[in-house]
């Protein structure tokens, strides 16, 4: 009984471990897919993810960083610079690569890394702007990196078989363009091996990294077996010396480490230019610039995320350490004579003839096999991203079955061979670097964002890492890129920038994440805390706005007025929804009405936030969004409302002069209104037909004017905004934005203390200070009784306007009989005529609002009052000010 029943547990056992493992895998598939949906960049075929970390990402990242200068300018290195410069250099070099490392390796394992290196890595983090303008940017330090190397190898191969210097045999040609040449036939062959694919380049890869690695054994052994040479001579291409001239290998000595400690900055035979510490270390970054030839295979990895930083951070450690151990054994063992003007020297002091020669030909070739076929996949990965639209298009359709981006391996070989005809490596290898060192602190600067972004899903695998090592890596690679060479880091950041503004501009928005709006967000809520409601004072004060808008179909130049008239505070757009949200579908209803919304904003180029509130009672939900409107101390102190009337209303949307026109590029337009926001907008309920009643009836009208003043808010209600033509430039007359700060019902009010004078007045200033309504001409106007009394209501009207400090003209016009023995319905009537006669070239009119009644059976009255002082007159903006909102004090 017990073995059946421990049987019977363990099938049990077996049976939820069997579930376990199939719930496992059906999560490991969804979210593949998950991290696989289109528009999430590059997805390349899992049939060219075959390198692991060793073949993938150590042998290429190794072999490009000893590159030309392991076997080729070591001697120039130690020569110029000295032991103590040349350790510093190369200590310098190491730390800036890798603190960029821990940088890469926290980005590479924060989640699934496709084609592209850094590319992918920065686009993906910061944004396609950023990562587009830096691909481009590394596209071209890839090639630079390319040419550099594959110059450095047909030096190697014109000293070793050159007709004038040859070491081994003199068969080729070297006069005219004979490097050219060579260089030319050696590029397609690696055009031959990067067009088969990546598994045939980590093959020959790993036969090139075993033979470098038997070459640097044997010229470490050679340095301690060698005896001391004294007749070697420079080669035929040192103008500089003398053939005859003896150079002195001299084996083990103190006295040469002695003659080799310092600096001592000559003629580079090569160039024949003068050396510094800014040229000598542009060449020696060159062999650092290979850091990122793991990364750039990052589609043809089998597991990216745990192969770059194990790959990379492996490389970059063994190379720097083999650097440091032939600084020391050169500094100890060859003359300065012979370290400044023989480059060559290694294969020259070699008991082994060939082997140096034959180290120096495979590295350079692989280094510049390894740069190449790293910017073909940049170029891809910025094809298939669409960074550059029409220009890349057959780059992206180009891939082979297998998935190798054959067009992009012949537009970056094209690149390379024109690059090949300049000829020098050292005047091509600041390129390289101060590209490389842009693209190094980019790739910090993206790390260092995540990081203070705080983001919770940036949780990196990659532990050995923090802001610090970030900002660090960030500053020494600028600092580094301006002391090797400030014009071409100068040069480099123009174009950058250049790059960036284009894309941002010709690039429509993608689904990758903007690491932007996190910080953005970061700091918004950090000084939104900072916001302190109760130290508002009135010199600081701007109009913030909620406008609750019923329509938006009807309402686009009272939004675009409003968004001037803001003044640079907050400004909300408030809507209510009538429902209820428990019924089917309204959600998806509430959702489709913000994104339209969204999309009238982003066309009408308008700085506001949108709010949406649900409630069946319209009035309730105004309330609701007076109420909510805003977060913290940032708040709305003015509610805008339309005016009650069932006129007809203007559908702006279907309207050919709707859209407010903006000056702007080609790019900016079609990136702004794409057809998608377009598509959105249309989806807004159509306008309400002429004569119908509004869906609030009087009472909530009134009770929402109520409502805004009892939680002391400013009032403004717009009517005839469907007139509003903006003022332009090219006006033919004069134009006027026209202020009434007298109320209609008394004109013995002292304006100096009503606050809705003061606030009319304040309006209409802000109004004439913003752009194009500066071309307008403000005038403040009142009425009275007769001519004395009105040229003693000037002068006091002009006094108000100085010690406000606000230019107007004031003009009073006399109405003798517009006070006596008449209703309030007469005079209003008579003040709507005196409005309307002095208002033929008047864009907006400030009026005056009365206080709403207190009693609900007069709300049918006051709102005929306000119709019949508001009928047929130009735009229209009545104000209710609750609060200080100018002051004559400093």
């Amino acid at each position: 009984l017990l073995i059946t029943i421990k049987f019977e547990i363990l099938a049990m056992t077996e049976e939820k471990e069997s579930l376990l493992r199939a719930s496992i895998q059906n999560l490991s598939r969804s979210l593949h897919r998950y991290g696989t949906e289109p528009g999430l960049g590059p997805a390349p075929t899992d049939s060219r993810k075959r390198l692991g970390t060793f073949l993938g990402v150590f042998v290429p990242c190794s072999l490009s960083m000893f590159s030309a200068i392991l076997f080729l300018r070591m001697g120039y290195i130690v020569g110029f610079a000295g032991v103590i410069e040349a350790l510093f250099m190369f200590t310098i070099a190491f730390f800036i690569v890798m603190v960029t490392i821990l940088s890469v390796s926290a980005i590479s394992t924060n989640g699934a890394i496709e084609g592209g290196g850094a590319y992918f890595m920065i686009s993906r983090s910061i944004g396609p702007e950023f990562g587009g303008a830096m691909g481009i940017i590394f596209f071209f330090a890839q090639l630079f990196a390319s040419t550099v190397y594959l110059l450095g190898l047909v030096d190697a191969l014109v000293d070793s078989f050159g007709n004038e210097g040859g070491n081994f045999a003199k068969a080729l040609p070297e006069e005219g363009y004979w490097k050219t040449l060579y260089g030319t036939a050696l590029l397609f062959l690696m055009l031959f091996v990067v067009i088969i694919g990546a598994e045939v380049f980590a093959k020959t890869n790993l036969i090139i990294f075993v033979i470098v690695l038997i070459t640097l054994v044997v010229d470490i052994v050679n340095f301690f077996v060698q005896e001391p040479i004294t007749d070697l001579h420079p080669p035929s291409d040192n103008t500089l010396l003398n053939s005859t001239v003896n150079l002195t290998y001299t084996s083990w000595s103190t006295d040469t480490f002695d003659e080799n400690r310092n600096r001592n900055y000559t003629i580079d035979y090569t160039t024949m230019r003068g050396t510094s510490f800014q040229v000598v270390f542009a060449v020696l970054f060159t062999g650092y610039t290979g850091v990122f030839a793991g990364s750039n295979m990052s589609a043809d990895l089998k597991n990216a995320s745990k192969s770059i930083p194990v790959g990379t951070i492996a490389a970059c450690t063994f190379s720097y350490i083999i650097y440091v151990f032939l600084v020391i054994f050169i500094a100890f063992t060859s003359s300065r004579l012979l370290l400044q003007n023989d480059f060559l020297f290694l294969e020259h002091i070699c008991t082994v003839p060939g082997i140096t020669t034959a180290g120096t030909l495979c590295v350079t070739f692989s280094a510049s096999l390894s740069t190449f076929i790293g910017a073909s996949r940049i170029l891809e990965a910025l094809a298939l991203d669409d960074i550059l639209g029409q220009l890349l298009v057959l780059v992206k359709k180009g891939r082979s079955r297998q998935g190798n981006p054959w067009v992009a391996v012949v537009v970056s070989w094209i690149f390379i061979q024109a690059l090949l005809f300049v000829g020098s490596l050292n005047l091509i290898a600041p390129f390289v670097t101060t590209f490389s060192l842009l693209t190094y602190a980019v790739v910090n600067m993206a790390c260092l964002a995540l990081d203070l972004a705080g983001a919770p899903n940036f949780r990196p695998t990659f532990c050995y890492f923090n802001k610090y090592t970030s900002l660090i890596g960030f500053v020494s690679s600028i600092v580094m890129a301006f002391i090797v060479n400030p014009v071409y880091a100068s040069t480099s950041f123009a174009i950058s920038v250049m790059l960036f503004i284009f894309i941002m501009f010709r690039t429509p928005g993608s689904s990758w994440g903007y690491i932007s709006q996190a910080l953005i967000f970061h700091q918004v809520r950090k000084y939104l805390l900072m916001l302190d409601s109760r130290k508002d004072h009135v010199k600081f004060w701007r109009p913030s706005i909620l406008y609750i808008c019923k329509n938006p179909r009807s309402c686009i130049p009272a939004l675009s007025f409003l968004n001037d008239m803001k003044k640079g505070g907050l400004y909300v757009i408030g809507t209510n929804i009538c429902g209820d949200i428990s019924e089917t579908g309204f959600v998806k209803k509430i959702e489709e009405w913000n994104q339209a919304w969204l999309s009238l904003v982003h066309m009408l180029e308008i700085k506001a936030f949108v709010e949406t509130t649900v409630d069946q009672n319209i009035r309730n939900g105004a309330l609701n969004l007076i109420m909510t409107a805003g977060l913290g101390g940032m708040t709305p102190n003015t509610v805008v409302i339309g005016f009650y009337d069932s006129a007809e209303s203007t559908d702006f949307l279907n309207s050919p002069d709707g859209i407010p026109s903006r000056k702007q590029s080609f790019m900016r337009l079609r990136r702004t209104t794409t057809t998608v926001e377009r598509g959105s907008v249309d989806n807004f309920p159509e306008i309400m037909p002429h004569g119908r009643q509004p869906r609030i009836d009087v009472n909530s009208y009134i009770g929402v004017m109520r409502d805004a003043m009892a939680l002391r808010k400013n009032l403004c209600i717009l009517r005839h905004f469907h007139k509003l033509k903006r003022p332009g430039p090219g006006m033919s007359h004069s134009q006027f934005v026209d202020v009434w700060p007298i109320p209609p019902h008394n004109t013995n009010t002292h304006i100096e203390d009503d606050t809705t004078s003061m606030f009319l007045l304040q309006l209409g200033c802000i109004l004439h200070m913003v752009g194009s309504w500066g071309n307008t001409k403000l005038r403040v106007l009142a009425t009275s009784p007769s001519t004395e009394m009105g040229s003693t209501e000037k002068v006091q009207l002009q006094g108000i306007l100085k010690i406000l400090r606000i230019e107007a003209e004031v003009h009073t016009v006399v109405v003798p009989d517009m006070f006596t023995n008449k209703t309030d319905i007469e005079r209003y009537q008579s003040l709507n005529h005196t409005i309307k006669e002095n208002s033929s070239n008047t864009v907006v009119t400030f009026l005056y609002l009365p206080r709403p009644p207190d009693d609900i059976a007069d709300n049918e009255e006051y709102l005929e009052k306000l119709t019949v002082l508001t009928d047929d007159l130009p735009p229209i903006l009545l104000v209710r000010g609750l609060s200080k909102v100018t002051t004559s004090e400093l």
